[in-house]
């Protein structure tokens, strides 16, 4: 998506998470973008976002290898990004396994029409090993064979097209714990605080995302 200004990009093939990415996905921007002409949102850098935001959005490019256009965003409001960043620490410490929660991820995105987050998620389903079968059916909407991720498929639309008002029994009944189906209900509002927060600044979706792009039918 033009933007109006010229970023200046150097290798970042040396950070730590380097390795999950091409050459070509890992370009450092070190200017900070406004997202078009007309737009109030920026996609931040380390050097330009809020005092607040610096350090978190420092910490995920030397960590990641790079800061993905959603955080740099969410980097406008140091609120935001805190708040962005404590679900993802508590998560990364769910008994839900990372493919499962990428079950979640790419439910909620798609039920939310996120074109980036559908795209980010995809990317991430396939780093953590969920089956390409798998990402195909969530990607358009389908059923899983696999019994125990439909049901935390099905437990997950159920719990957008509800607005929370669904009972847990039939995921209890594959093997979830309650403490698991509220593990998915943090998941949930993880995903949908990306999704919205991409749909208000028509966030643009990453070179390390592109190969997942999706739009909705």
């Amino acid at each position: 998506m033009p933007t109006g200004l010229v970023t200046m990009e150097e290798d970042c093939t040396g950070a730590p998470g380097a390795r999950h990415f091409s050459r070509r996905e890992l370009r450092c921007r070190r200017a900070a973008r406004t997202i078009s002409a007309m737009s109030t949102f920026t996609i931040h850098t380390p050097d330009s976002a809020p005092e607040g935001s610096r350090e978190a959005l420092g910490a995920l490019e030397q960590n990641v290898g790079f800061i993905p256009n959603l955080a740099a965003t969410i980097g406008g409001s140091p609120v935001a990004l805190q708040g962005f960043v404590a679900m993802q620490s508590a998560l990364r410490r769910s008994s839900l396994t990372p493919a499962e929660r990428e079950i979640v991820g790419i439910t909620v995105s798609r039920e939310n029409g996120s074109a980036y987050s559908m795209a980010a998620h995809s990317t991430f389903a396939e780093r953590v090993g969920l089956a390409p079968e798998e990402i195909a059916a969530l990607r358009d909407g389908g059923a899983l064979a696999d019994a125990r991720h439909e049901a935390l498929h099905a437990f997950t639309v159920e719990l957008l097209r509800s607005r929370g008002q669904v009972a847990a029994d039939d995921l209890l009944a594959t093997g979830y714990t309650a403490e698991q189906a509220l593990e998915v209900v943090t998941q949930v509002a993880y995903t949908t605080m990306a999704n919205f927060a991409a749909g208000v600044a028509d966030t643009p979706v990453d070179a390390a995302f592109e190969a997942y792009a999706w739009a909705a039918a």
